[in-house]
Order: C-alpha cells, then structure tokens, then sequence
C-alpha cells in the first residue's frame, strides 16, 4: 500500500532543482525499489546522480508543504487518489517510458488502467466523417474489452470518449488538474467518463489550470498509455502529429485514417502512412495489427427512427409542423457545409447529419453550389473548400 510518508519522499525529490522526470527515471532504476528511498543516505543519493546540496536538501527539510498537503487531501475524497512511479498500480506501459511522470493524479475506477488501451487523438475541428468514424471505431473497440485513451480536447478526442463510453471504459489524459473540467463544454461527458467506470488523469496537481504548454506533456502520456495510437484527420503541423511522434519513440504501433486527398486534415494521415503507419478502415485492422481478439462485431444503433422522419413525404412533414417549424428546421449555409464531406456524400448522409427534411435540404444544396461551396459528383456532393 502505498504511504504518505513514502509518496511525500518522492514528492519533495520531485521538487529539486534540476529534477526532471528522465532524472527522476534514472533515480528509480538506480534504486531499483521505490521505498528504498525512505532510508537513502547523501551517499547514496549522489550515486543517483543528485547533486551534493540538492541531496542535502532533501535530507534535511523532511516536512510536507502545502503542495503536498493539498495532495494529501486529494486522496482522502472518494474515488480520487495519487500514483507513484514503480509502485503498484502505476501503468507498467507507461513506466517503460523514459520520462513517465513521477506522480499522477486520478479520479475514477483506477481497474481502468488493467485493460489493454488503445488511444484516439485528431483534429478539434474534424469532418462529420471522420467524426463519426472516431466514435464508431472507438465504439467497437471498448466493446471488446479496449479502453479508449484521449485527451478529452474538442473534436476527435470528444468523440472516441463518447463513443467508448457507449460500450465500455475510456481513459480522459487531461492538461490541467483532474479535477479542472476542460474544455467546459465537455462537462457532461467528464461525468459520463465516470459513470461507465472509465478514468481521469493527470500529471498536474488539482486546481491547475489548463495552460497550452501542457498539452504536449499530456500527449506523452496519452500514448504511454496504450498499446498503439490512432490518429483520425490532422494537419501537417499539429499536436496529434506529436502524439504520434511520440508514440513510434515509445515503441508503440502508429494508425493512420486515410481521408479525401484535397481535405487539409488528411494530410498529417497521409504524411504518417507514407512514413509506416499503418493505414486503418475499421476497429478489426487495429485488433489484427495488434494481435488482439477480432471477434465479428455488430453493426452500429438502427437509425431508421430518424430517417422515417427525414425521408417522409412533404405532407407528412407538413402534419408535424407544431412540434418542428420550418424555421427551426432550417441550418445556416456554414453550418450545413460542416455536414458535407471533401468526398462525395450522399443526400441521405446530409440529411441525418443536419436532421433536415429532404424537400428543405435540396434548395440549399442547389445555392450552397451555386456560390462555388459544393459540386454535385456521382453520389451525391462534394464539399470544394
């Protein structure tokens, strides 16, 4: 069990100056048990590698601060604790890594972190399709026993939580403390994280705020974490291009979603294949790559509900006007181009997505055209820029 007598020892080394998280590695190896710490004398911290005065230092003020306080209060609510590195139940796949964080901070089912994972990071402002193939994918996956690791950042990361929560468990890797909801607007997905006995956390102390220097520090993480690492529509330059980077130099698998060759967002999918990732369609190639059970999977939720009420004919559609108005209906040009995809997309696809009748979506496809926004293919239309 882990005490805090021998988490405040690791937590005050953590504080040395000069102190880094390889740093920290290196002192654990050295060790080779992280108790071994408690009894350490000068000598034997500077054979760590620590220098002489910051040795002393430790040694002579053994007094928790109010940091450490706080973190002491942290683990007294229910559901919330600390890790500490090399002491059970750290995650083994992250401790392998060179700078594994010292202490992380959790809220949730800590049996989370039991399951093989498998992470999920692309673009905060992702097509409808790849969007729905996130989810999807992440979907199937935690149906099978898979959690779904991300960065609960809009997008991308929003759906493979959703998704997962559907099905199963799901890890939220935050930049901030784990107690800090953000972005807000992921407020109830935070929660629903929770109820489906999925995991919070965080390398941050509670109460940190978001700040953007700690999102690449978090993707280390979210990648330490699993298994392998899916990347669904990035830019070129982008931090789930990182996320990537990192995790082919953590030695874990790197998949790629390949998209629409004139789509921005594909490229960064496109640069990662062209290098060796491998190139996905569906959750079963990421569970046959990975040597993982690839049991027959079940097709998503009917949407038939909702297409018997966007296919019907206009005088039915006219019957349910007092609960629907045609103005209430109808979707701003900006808005209705989020629902087109850079490939063809079918009349069908369009409707579900912007929930509007045929018979009202069709002229605002023939002006959204008219204006250079789309061109009609074989299939339906093709968003142009």
């Amino acid at each position: 069990m882990l005490t805090d007598e021998l988490l405040l020892a690791w937590w005050r080394l953590a504080r040395l100056p000069g102190l880094g998280n390889v740093s920290l590695a290196e002192i654990r190896q050295r060790l080779g048990d992280p108790s071994r710490l408690l009894n350490a004398s000068l000598q034997q911290l500077t054979a760590c590698g620590i220098r002489p005065d910051a040795a002393q230092q430790w040694l002579d003020n053994p007094h928790p601060d109010a940091g450490f306080k706080r973190l002491q209060q942290w683990r007294q609510q229910p559901g919330c604790g600390a890790l500490l590195a090399g002491f059970d139940p750290y995650p083994q796949a992250l401790l392998a890594t060179r700078d594994a964080p010292t202490i992380l901070y959790y809220r949730g089912d800590i049996d989370a972190l039991e399951s093989p994972a498998v992470a999920m990071v692309g673009s905060r402002n992702p097509t409808p399709y790849a969007a729905e193939w996130a989810k999807n994918c992440s979907r199937e996956l935690a149906q099978q026993g898979i959690t779904i690791v991300s960065g609960l950042a809009l997008g991308i990361d929003g759906a493979a939580h959703s998704g997962a929560v559907e099905s199963g468990r799901t890890i939220a890797v935050l930049g901030c403390g784990a107690d800090v909801i953000y972005p807000r607007r992921h407020a109830r997905l935070f929660d629903a994280i929770l109820a489906s006995g999925g995991l919070i956390l965080s390398e941050f102390p509670p109460g940190t705020a978001a700040q953007a220097k700690h999102f690449p520090s978090r993707n280390r993480i979210v990648s330490g974490l699993s298994l392998g690492v899916v990347v669904v529509e990035a830019a070129i330059k982008s931090g789930s291009l990182i996320t990537a980077r990192q995790a082919a130099e953590q030695g874990r698998e790197v998949f790629a979603l390949p998209g629409a060759v004139n789509n921005p967002l594909s490229r960064g999918c496109h640069h990662l294949i062209k290098d060796g990732a491998v190139l996905v369609e569906c959750a079963n190639d990421i569970l046959q790559e990975l040597g993982l059970p690839e049991p027959g999977f079940e097709p998503a939720s009917s949407q038939s509900q909702i297409q018997s009420d966007l296919f019907a004919a206009p005088g039915r559609q006219n019957s349910q006007k007092s609960q629907h108005s045609q103005s209430s209906n109808r979707v701003a040009v900006n808005a209705l181009i989020s629902h087109i995809d850079f490939s063809a997309t079918s009349i069908d696809v369009i409707a579900i997505r912007s929930q509007l009748p045929v018979h009202e979506l069709m002229p605002q496809l023939l002006e959204l055209e008219l204006q250079g926004w789309l061109q009609q293919v074989p299939g339906g239309y093709c968003r142009l820029r």
